[in-house]
């Protein structure tokens, strides 16, 4: 071996393997940078955006983000789901996406992200909420389903295609619920949110009722003690999940808290209320209150 080459191959690989530890740290900091998954499609030039959860650590959560068709900077509309019955369908890849109410919004001039939670959609693996009929825990579940939410405000506000202020975060039914504990973070960049039919409901496997409902309400005053965000609650009259009586005491026990919700009653709509979102015949009695709503934020 010549003189000096044993100290320059070592010198190599010195620079060899601190290159591979850049290359690896380049690599985890692009693993942990929110950012879209394929091309852009129809309609809406929907894409598919996978989204590190800063709180669950390996996990991402997927959002399916629609935009107008410039790129100049939108406001943001943030839905996310109901919870099916059918585990199946649960895990469908367009799960949530109402496909009229998003049209609704991007003809309005905003961004739309539909959030897949933990264990639905495209998000995939283990549901972050729990629930049992015996210490059920609804502010628990609410607020990691709300984390899901926030996560996917906190990354797609970072874009340059949507503004950092004037969200309106939208929930449907176990999503509703997520509303509340969202608004009980009082997310600095999220200016309104909507509540469809919000709630939690459980069986019990031993009588096959419907239980926890006294907890839910019990929760809704824990969470509205701190939410000061301005909300906007839409049932109908025969919701079958969460009829009159008991959408009207989640709400008082959530304001007598302290929490700044407007309660809309709407009227009967077709064979169940608790799809007013869901059903694209439910546009024309959700359309009225929402539009005032949304005016206040823009």
């Amino acid at each position: 071996m010549r003189p000096g080459a044993g100290i320059g191959r070592r010198m190599w690989l010195a620079g060899l393997v601190q290159l591979v530890v850049l290359l690896a740290g380049l690599g985890g900091a692009a693993a942990e940078t929110a950012g879209p998954e394929g091309a852009e499609g129809s309609p809406h030039r929907e894409q598919v955006w996978r989204i590190p959860h800063p709180a669950d650590e390996g996990r991402t959560i997927a959002a399916l983000v629609y935009r107008p068709r410039d790129d100049a900077p939108r406001r943001l509309v943030v839905m996310t789901h109901h919870t099916s019955g059918d585990a199946a369908r649960n895990r469908e890849p367009r799960h949530g996406v109402y496909a009229h109410a998003v049209n609704w919004f991007v003809e309005r001039g905003y961004v739309v992200a539909v959030v897949h939670r933990r264990g639905y959609g495209l998000s995939g693996g283990e549901r972050a909420e729990r629930f049992a009929c015996r210490r059920p825990s609804h502010v628990a579940g609410g607020r990691a389903d709300a984390a899901d939410v926030a996560a996917a405000v906190d990354a797609l506000t970072a874009q340059p295609f949507v503004r950092d202020d004037g969200v309106i975060a939208i929930g449907q039914s176990t999503g509703g619920w997520a509303m509340l504990a969202l608004a009980a973070e009082n997310h600095p960049a999220v200016a309104g949110i909507i509540n469809f039919a919000g709630g939690r409901l459980g069986r019990s496997g031993e009588t096959g009722q419907t239980c926890a409902l006294d907890e839910l309400v019990r929760d809704a005053a824990v969470l509205g003690r701190r939410a000061r965000t301005p909300m906007l609650w839409l049932y109908s009259a025969n919701d079958r999940s969460f009829p009159p009586v008991l959408a009207r005491r989640l709400h008082q026990a959530f304001t007598r808290a302290g929490g700044a919700a407007e309660f809309v009653a709407l009227p009967d709509f077709v064979h169940d209320g608790h799809a007013l979102l869901p059903d694209p015949r439910g546009l024309d009695l959700w359309e009225p209150p929402v539009e005032r709503f949304i005016l206040r934020f823009r």
